[in-house]
């Protein structure tokens, strides 16, 4: 098949093969005329080049509903300039980059192709059980459904804006981001920047004079992936706390816009990765944090703890999964409105605790003075005293006074 040089733009990375016509069997193609050198044959360091492992027949219906996430002819360049142009002596390589010539000799024998994700009519009607089992989050699940709308009416990709869910902590932004990446039936990749300490490493990887360098965890986890379009959750962005002379804001742009996206280089390997058809989703609690450029590059949905029948609606969701795996029956009304007070991390929380109360006293059974007796604790823990010796600005000056 030929293919037009529209698929090509919109593919954002050529097709090492550049054949007008590609055999069925996978056993037959191999790389570019430029990667084969005259007189001898085509291995780089014992490395078999241009067959595609995954065995897929790359007809045009696989190409149209596909995209090329890197470039095998990259890499097959990166092993031959690490190699010296030799086919099996490596031995001359220091550490290091005989640890990055293995990275490539994995990531060669990966398949390059990997499915997008199109809309479908189950997806919508799962979407509608998302809806009710998370209705603080509705509108981020009607944007998602007009998307996967527009996706089966065009027979498109489903395409999404960068997401970041903002709103006070507890209300489960974490839980609706893995549920959807579930619903849409591709893996989710979450990383906590509030205990990242290497934005590189998560986005870029280290360029090879770093000791210690790495491919990058984002690229590493699209080529494992059975999709090229997986959910990448950026859970408490607002607290990406790195190395003090970095600027991981600055690295996020890397895959925030389009543009660069589909050409991501992973400073490690030296090889682009296309990362656009991912979906990313970001978490933040106070929005002031973030830059305005990242912020600009977002499209922010702002959530809120759920009140009224969708509050009580969500607390018997979260006894049903707290008191199931126990074996323990279901409280009545009142004390599901008792606990329907909080926001979904702390029903959670008090649930458990009084569920204590009633096991010290031999009831399986919850009563409203369990739950007002657990939510006591969990209201002194709140508000409770400075701990240790550092004491807030604010208590220091009044023992002044």
């Amino acid at each position: 098949m030929t293919q037009s040089d529209d698929d090509e733009r919109a593919g954002g990375v050529q097709d090492h093969a550049h054949a007008e016509a590609l055999p069925d069997d996978p056993a037959q193609r191999r790389p570019d005329r430029h990667l084969t050198r005259p007189g001898s044959a085509n291995r780089i360091g014992g490395v078999e080049l241009g067959d595609d492992q995954c065995g897929v027949t790359f007809d045009a219906i696989w190409r149209r509903d596909s995209a090329q996430v890197f470039d095998p002819g990259e890499v097959y360049e990166q092993m031959r300039l690490l190699s010296a142009g030799d086919d099996d002596e490596t031995a001359h390589l220091s550490s290091e980059d005989t640890t990055r010539f293995e990275k490539l000799r994995w990531l060669s024998r990966q398949s390059a192709r990997k499915p997008v994700l199109l809309g479908t009519a189950p997806m919508r009607e799962q979407l509608s059980g998302l809806r009710v089992r998370c209705p603080g989050f509705a509108a981020v699940t009607d944007l998602v459904d007009r998307a996967i709308a527009l996706s089966i009416m065009t027979g498109t990709p489903l395409s999404l804006p960068p997401l970041l869910l903002a709103g006070p902590p507890g209300l489960g932004k974490t839980h609706y981001s893995k549920s959807l990446a579930a619903v849409l039936g591709v893996p989710v990749h979450a990383w906590s920047c509030a205990t990242n300490s290497d934005a590189m490493q998560l986005i870029t990887g280290h360029p090879t004079s770093w000791r210690g360098a790495r491919m990058g965890l984002l690229t590493e986890a699209l080529v494992t992936s059975g999709s090229a379009s997986p959910v990448v959750l950026l859970d408490e962005i607002d607290k990406f706390v790195t190395h003090r002379d970095e600027q991981p804001y600055n690295i996020l742009l890397n895959v925030l816009e389009a543009e660069t996206a589909e050409t991501l280089l992973d400073e490690y390997l030296r090889v682009r990765f296309d990362v656009s058809h991912a979906f990313f989703i970001a978490t933040a609690n106070d929005l002031s944090l973030l830059p305005d450029f990242i912020r600009d590059r977002f499209l922010t949905v702002r959530i809120v703890a759920p009140t009224g029948a969708d509050l009580l609606a969500l607390t018997r969701q979260i006894a049903v999964k707290v008191l199931t795996p126990l074996g323990l029956p279901m409280p009545g009304d009142t004390v599901l409105v008792a606990l329907a007070r909080h926001n979904p991390r702390r029903i959670a929380r008090v649930l458990r605790l009084a569920l204590g109360f009633a096991a010290a006293e031999g009831r399986d059974v919850l009563v409203s003075a369990d739950v007002a007796a657990a939510d006591a604790i969990a209201s002194a823990q709140a508000a409770g005293p400075s701990i240790g010796f550092i004491r807030p600005r604010r208590e220091t000056e009044a023992d002044r006074d």
